[in-house]
This record gives C-alpha cells, structure tokens and sequence, in this order.
C-alpha cells in the first residue's frame, strides 16, 4: 500500500551502515556486496515494491511485487507478481492500489513465487521508497514461505530523495515525479512505483556529480537495510 494513508514506524530492521539513524536495528547476517568504490554506473540496481491487504506485516500480506532491473540507467528487465494473499482484502487497501479479491484469486500464493523474486533481485543493490515497510513485509513472506532473502543492500529512496531534492513540498512519488517534471502513467501499483523510482534516482544523479560510488550513494541515503533472516 502507498501514500495517502500513513505507515508505521519502527520495523523490525537493520542499518548497518556506520551513519546514525532512527531506523531500529537489529542483528541480521550479513552477506557480500559490490565494494563502496564502485562507481554507480557499473552496479546493478533492482527497484522494489509491494503493495499490500493493510499495514501490519505480522497480520496483513503482500498481494503485489513490482521490480525493475537497472544498469548504467538502462532498464534490463521487469517484473510483476500478482499474489494470492490467502485472505481478504480490505476495500480500503482496494481503494488504494485498485487490487481486489477477484484480480488475485487464481493467482499463486507467495511461497510459490519466492524463488522466482529471489532469482530477480540475485546481489543487486536494492532501492525501494519508505523501506522499511517494503522490506519488513517481505522479511515476514520469505520467513513463512521457508526461504532465505535475498542478500543484498536495500537502501532507502524516501531518505535518499529527502536529502537529494529538499526544495520539493513533499516527497511522496508522486509529489517527486512533479517537482522534477516527469511523465507518470498512475500511482499505487507496484512495477510503476519502482519505475518512478528510477526515474528519479535517474533525474537526480547529474545534480549531484559528486555522488559517483555506492559508498557515498549509501551516505546521501542514511545507511543500507537488511532483509531478515
């Protein structure tokens, strides 16, 4: 789920990363990952996001999972998994993303997509908008699917964003793709979402020429998220 209704804080997460943050952090492996001199244009990024039947990940499950493959600005590939999420959805998760009962009633249920999500996002270095929602909902579906998640960094593009474009009167997708004129085809679904974040992660790295290496793209975004184990 996304934007208009507000999420809670306080995710079960790490940040490993050396910056403070307010994130709450707890121990987690950790696995390997592109050195910090890599420079942004050699690393493969993977945008993330999920919508879902409601907020909390313990209760409510994830019934949608958008990814785009990245490199060098380039889009190498993209994905959509509509989930069968074994329960209902609330109408005001549908008023949200438009996702309901009958869209996802045929469709396979998470544990039998988890390898295929796995496959996708491989080492890639991971984005999602607000992260830890996204990461603490799939943390919880890969643990009851009886799979491990997948090793990479997740950082944070709502922080990242913040930082990048102060002057935007907000910093919700939507409120990004207008104060950078970009072009949108909707909101709230879940490969779109993803793609708006490259499409801004895009628009801000010639304004920030001195952001050149994952270290100091990890920096400018508060430190990197795990999944948990």
């Amino acid at each position: 789920m996304r934007s208009q209704l507000i999420r809670p804080l306080g995710l079960n997460l790490i940040l490993v990363a050396a910056t403070i943050s307010p994130l709450t952090c707890v121990c987690t492996v950790l696995a390997e990952k592109p050195p910090g001199k890599t420079p942004i244009r050699d690393l493969t990024f993977v945008m993330f996001d999920v919508e879902t039947t409601g907020f909390s990940r313990k209760e409510d499950r994830v019934i949608e999972v958008g990814a785009v493959k990245v490199k060098a600005g380039t889009i190498l590939d993209e994905r959509t998994w509509l989930i069968q999420p074994e329960q209902r959805i609330p109408f005001y998760a549908t008023a949200v993303h438009g996702i309901t009962d009958a869209m996802v009633r045929d469709q396979p249920t998470f544990a039998e997509c988890a390898d295929e999500i796995i496959a996708f996002f491989g080492d890639s270095v991971l984005f999602a908008h607000n992260a830890p929602f996204d990461v603490g909902f799939l943390s919880e579906e890969f643990k009851r699917a009886g799979r491990k998640p997948p090793a990479g960094p997740v950082l944070d593009s709502l922080r990242l964003f913040r930082k990048w474009f102060p002057d935007s009167p907000a910093h919700s997708l939507g409120a990004l793709m207008a104060y950078l004129s970009l072009e949108d085809q909707g909101f709230h679904r879940a490969t779109a979402d993803a793609r708006y974040i490259q499409m801004i992660l895009e628009a801000g790295l010639p304004r920030h020429r001195s952001v050149k290496t994952l270290r100091q793209l990890t920096r400018d975004a508060g430190g990197e998220l795990r999944f948990t184990r």
